[in-house]
């Protein structure tokens, strides 16, 4: 295994040639997400999937904005992807159980479940909070 020393896309120092490609659970959930505005859009002409509904404005918001954005952090491997990918689920989460959608929360909790795959982790690890306190402690002061 090599390791991958200045590219654009290995963003975390140490990452191989292998846990450079981009796994089929981020790509797939990437794609999902991308897709949000789509459907949201959809909904408009009747189509009610998930949590996709045209009478809810704060629908607009998490599905035209907030759900391409985590994808894009996915895609581009930004490295606190997986923590936004979190709290956009566990958004879809509370959201699925105030409307009772319980297909949409079950989806919700498949997708956090398949982020722990090894794959997943390696792409990208976990927010580190020594590194994030380290590089925002020049700044308090």
């Amino acid at each position: 295994m090599s390791t991958i020393a200045s590219s654009s896309s290995a963003r975390y120092a140490g990452t191989t040639v292998e846990d450079a490609r981009r796994p089929w659970v981020i790509t797939a959930l990437a794609l999902a997400l991308f897709l949000a505005p789509a459907l949201q859009a959809a909904s408009l002409g009747g189509f009610r999937f998930l949590n996709f509904a045209p009478d809810r404005p704060w629908n607009y918001v998490a599905y035209g904005l907030a759900a391409p954005y985590v994808a894009v952090l996915l895609w581009r491997r930004h490295p606190r992807c997986r923590f936004s990918a979190y709290v956009f689920l566990s958004h879809e989460i509370v959201r699925s159980a105030h409307f009772r959608h319980w297909d949409a929360a079950a989806i919700a909790l498949a997708w956090i479940a398949l982020l722990q795959l090894p794959a997943a982790r390696r792409y990208a690890p976990s927010v580190r909070p020594a590194e994030i306190r380290a590089r925002i402690t020049p700044l308090i002061r």
